[in-house]
């Protein structure tokens, strides 16, 4: 009986240590990173058809480009691997934040499609555009895998969610002159067209990504401290969620887009100081193309140069709309093991 005790409780001991002692195989790592951002938004509104008859369901209507040329970011990564990945098949899981910090990145540029009798440019308009905000988190669990004593392989699944918001700067406007006769017809966009000016904001926009996609990696050590990997994910699983405010038209368009493809490789070069310092350079890709859906529109009364005065409680229908995103990721991070 005694025996059967002490085995029983022997057993229990080596369950409970077993645990700790796999978790003294791995650590926590905290990554400060500074970086910048270079690439463009895009909005994308599609004709009706009944409108316009002569447009093809993918032609565009209008397009509106928001730069990100370049902004600045500092963030935060947390890592939760093996201390030492090379040693065996283990869990491993990051993740990532980062905050833009608010600047003038260059222009914005407002095409139309938008004349029923001819397929060429109706409207333009070119304004500067700041950057209000740009906040990017990305989290990855999965399995890495050695393979010989040099070469690691990871598989994981990712979750990415980014939130941009842009303004217009000033700027000016060229629009083709309406003329009697077919809806929107329109004379030739070089036929004495009407121009303007613009002051402060005219145009903002709020573009939200949600992203779920599988990445994959495959790393190289060598020269003992240095550590080189490259990165892809790509996903059809996308929402995208976004606002247009017009303040001149006073009017505001809603769009709740999916679908379209993610891609984004990557590659980092990495230095290990010692057990626990590392200093990384990183870069990444990211593109993003063909999200669709539904548009909606809701009139507004513009109160004053920020307010604006909604005139009803609902969003009604706007035909279809599109995003799409280009964005270079370049930054230099600092490990440090917790």
């Amino acid at each position: 009986m005694k025996n059967i005790t002490a085995f029983t409780v022997l057993v229990i001991i080596i369950l409970c240590a077993r645990p700790v002692n796999a978790l003294e195989n791995y650590a926590l790592s905290a990554i400060p990173r500074f970086g910048v951002l270079y690439g463009q938004a895009e909005e994308i509104v599609y004709p009706s058809l009944a409108d316009y008859p002569g447009k093809g369901e993918n032609d565009y209507l209008s397009q509106l480009l928001w730069d990100v040329k370049p902004v600045y970011y500092y963030g935060l990564d947390l890592d939760f691997s093996r201390e030492n990945p090379m040693a065996g098949i283990g869990f491993c899981s990051t993740l990532s934040l980062k905050n833009a910090i608010p600047s003038v990145s260059g222009i914005m540029e407002d095409r139309d499609w938008a004349a029923s009798n001819y397929n060429g440019l109706s409207d333009f308009s070119s304004h500067g555009n700041k950057t209000e905000e740009i906040f990017l988190l990305n989290t990855s669990a999965g399995i890495s895998l050695p393979l010989w004593s040099f070469v690691l392989l990871k598989t994981q699944l990712s979750f990415s969610y980014a939130r941009f918001k842009f303004s217009s700067i000033d700027g000016y406007g060229i629009y083709a002159r309406y003329y009697s006769g077919a809806r929107n017809a329109r004379y030739p966009f070089t036929d004495n067209p009407t121009k303007r000016t613009f002051e402060g904001t005219e145009i903002s926009y709020t573009q939200e990504w949600f992203i779920v996609s599988p990445a994959v990696s495959a790393g190289i050590s060598f020269l003992e401290n240095f550590y080189f990997e490259l990165s892809f994910r790509i996903s059809p699983a996308i929402v995208c969620l976004d606002l247009d405010f017009h303040k001149t038209r006073a009017i505001i368009f809603k769009d709740y887009l999916w679908g379209g493809l993610y891609l984004e490789p990557g590659a980092v070069l990495s230095f290990s100081i010692n057990d626990r310092y590392a200093v990384s350079l990183e870069t990444s890709y990211r593109h993003i193309f063909k999200t669709r859906g539904t548009a909606y529109k809701r009139n507004v009364t513009v109160t004053d140069d920020t307010g604006l005065f909604q005139t009803g409680n609902y969003f009604f229908s706007a035909g279809e709309a599109g995003a799409g995103l280009s964005l270079l990721d370049a930054a230099i991070l600092v490990k440090i093991q917790l």
